[in-house]
């Protein structure tokens, strides 16, 4: 049999086109066989089918007219797409597999942080504003009421003794389980608390923390809810971790302040001195992040979901009220004055709103009433100040 020279150019066109695809045999093969042109599908079906099946068609009807050669490449050619066909199988498959482990290991990270023991228990502790009084929560849902405005409450080393001011108490501590205890502080009052292990945390108004009577494990772990300055003490092989609903604080030694009210539009944090790691614990792995701060700096993160941002601040405008004052530095009275209802647990009510954008610098004395602390603002600011029971409202002049 004598094949014609394969010198059409439809057909050496649509071997161009598979060109890369094919093997110096395979090219052969259909170049000395020219007959079979007619027998080529056209281009889209070549680019829409596997070879092997463009190659089983060719063989069904030009059976008769294969040499052995000819089989013998055809065969080679089904078993190289063969195997090219479940490698790349197999490679999708564990790719696919890989990245699905990968996002399983991410979300459970984020599911184990947002689901601690810390915070499971913080959420059946009562809300803050149940109660006018400090309550000191013990082992064994004991409470101890605290009348005091800026109260003390020291741990010793073992968790089983707590001063609170002038007072001892006493509760059981189990060596081998995490035994919580919970302080809550309503609006107008304060308290300082010295943890079993030495570190010291400042309570502002309407804040509650939860942590360990005696922190037993590597991780020294506390849930706050409102703000708190925290110094603490230096541990290199248990880092100290504040949580809060959102984010999470982690420290070596160090001090820093922590707004995380419940009421507020974001946390923030300021740090005084030391190093901390805040990271945010948002369900969303692709958008979760976490900044390292250094001394000067306010970490702030929005609720919304815009994440974390940087900025240097002066400290003592965060940090002052724990002792007894407010430094102001182009403060909004908005601001201000939240801090101060918090604070003296008062109702603030002001007629234009545009007065809130108003700015006020310089030092506010948190030993004086409300009232006398507003009349200060109100020297350098067009307003007047008027007190009815437990509400003061501010007008301008």
């Amino acid at each position: 049999m004598v094949f014609e020279c394969c010198n059409c150019p439809g057909l050496q066109m649509r071997l161009k086109m598979k060109e890369k695809k094919m093997h110096k045999e395979d090219k052969d093969f259909w170049a000395n066989n020219g007959e079979m042109r007619n027998e080529l599908p056209d281009e889209s079906y070549i680019d829409n089918c596997d070879l092997n099946d463009t190659i089983a068609k060719v063989m069904a009807k030009q059976k008769s007219e294969l040499t052995a050669n000819d089989k013998k490449l055809l065969g080679k050619q089904i078993t190289r797409s063969i195997s090219t066909l479940k490698i790349k199988k197999i490679i999708v498959t564990i790719s696919s597999a890989a990245v699905l482990l990968v996002i399983i290991g991410i979300s459970a990270i984020i599911f184990n942080a947002k689901n601690s023991q810390i915070r499971v228990y913080a959420q059946h502790i009562q809300s803050i504003n149940e109660s006018s009084t400090t309550r000191l929560i013990l082992s064994g849902k004991k409470e101890v009421l605290i009348e005091s405005n800026d109260s003390k409450i020291a741990y010793a080393g073992n968790g089983n003794e707590v001063k609170v001011d002038t007072n001892i108490v006493s509760q059981s501590v189990d060596e081998n389980k995490i035994v919580y205890n919970t302080v809550i502080v309503p609006y107008g009052k304060r308290t300082q608390i010295t943890l079993s292990d030495n570190s010291i945390v400042w309570l502002n108004s309407g804040s509650k923390l939860i942590y360990p009577a005696r922190f037993a494990t590597e991780k020294r772990e506390v849930y706050l809810e409102g703000e708190a300055i925290f110094e603490v003490s230096h541990n290199k092989l248990r880092p100290f971790h504040v949580v809060t609903s959102d984010i999470e604080v982690k420290v070596l030694g160090t001090v820093f302040d922590l707004s995380a009210y419940s009421d507020d539009k974001t946390t923030s944090t300021v740090l005084e001195n030391g190093s901390v790691e805040m990271k945010d614990l948002s369900t969303n792995i692709f958008s979760s992040s976490k900044v390292t701060m250094i001394p000067g700096t306010m970490a702030v993160y929005s609720k919304d979901g815009s994440g974390i941002t940087q900025s240097k601040v002066d400290v003592k405008q965060y940090t002052s009220w724990r002792d007894g004052y407010i430094s102001c530095e182009k403060q909004t009275l908005g601001n201000i004055l939240k801090k101060i209802s918090r604070y003296y647990n008062v109702s603030i009510q002001v007629n234009d709103k545009s007065l809130e954008n108003e700015t006020f610098t310089g030092n506010l004395d948190l030993r004086n009433s409300a009232q006398q602390v507003l009349a200060i603002i109100a020297e350098f600011i067009n307003v007047k100040i008027d007190k009815t029971d437990n509400q003061i409202l501010i007008t301008r002049i």
